[in-house]
């Protein structure tokens, strides 16, 4: 490769890492003003404000208003992905793979509002974007994490018949419920349910009971 092919090389490159920041910077704001003001009242040109991004570049990068909130979904469900993914280690005792898991995505509801609010508001669209999002990150979830189940069943740490996407679906439903529903759930308590102690008080009822369902009766210790 000569020196102007070099040159040129290098131009691309910039130009591709320049790209990248630009989209997450964009998916960044997007994911803040559609979690305020839902998919339809958000607009582009306040996004593009937030973002400090000229608002064709939106367009550019994503289509349309609706592609840009799919993408903010799926680039939001795809961090959820990679937590779950770092936090399962084949071959560790399976209940320490489950409570990892469920922690890193505990965890993220707990420091992620927007998220959390996001999926609000696709509860109150009927899910018309996220119904695309949910299968395919399902999917993968059962892809990556399939041999972890199977693992622990060889081990009989497992019960033979869990049907793994029932957990999934029980496991989002205890973690999500917390903080979606933290408003109407608050009075109950006179402490804040955001509190360091409160967070872990209700993670450690949700492995409870997620062990109780999951789990064989003999006794999984965690180190």
């Amino acid at each position: 490769m000569d020196e102007t092919e070099k040159r040129s090389s290098l131009k691309g490159d910039g130009r591709g890492q320049r790209s990248e920041v630009s989209r997450a910077r964009i998916l960044v704001s997007a994911t803040k003003i559609f979690a305020e003001k839902g998919p339809d009242g958000a607009r582009v040109d306040e996004i593009a404000e937030q973002a400090g991004i000229n608002k064709r570049m939106i367009y550019h990068y994503f289509g349309s208003k609706e592609e840009l909130y799919a993408e903010v979904l799926s680039y939001n469900y795809s961090k959820i992905f990679v937590l779950g993914k770092k936090a399962f280690k084949l071959g560790d005792n399976p209940k320490e793979n489950v409570t990892r898991a469920i922690r890193a995505y505990f965890y993220f509801l707990a420091e992620n509002d927007s998220f959390v609010r996001l999926t609000s508001w696709e509860a109150l669209s009927g899910g018309r974007f996220i119904g695309k999002i949910i299968p395919q990150f399902f999917d993968l979830v059962e892809l990556e994490f399939g041999d972890i189940i199977k693992d622990g069943i060889k081990q009989k740490f497992i019960r033979p018949n869990t049907d793994f996407r029932q957990v999934l679906l029980s496991i989002q439903a205890l973690c999500l419920a917390y903080f979606n529903r933290r408003e109407i759930v608050q009075p109950l308590w006179n402490e804040d349910l955001l509190s360091a102690r409160m967070l872990e008080i209700r993670l450690q009822h949700i492995l409870d009971l997620i062990f109780d369902g999951i789990f064989s009766h003999q006794e999984v210790t965690v180190s």
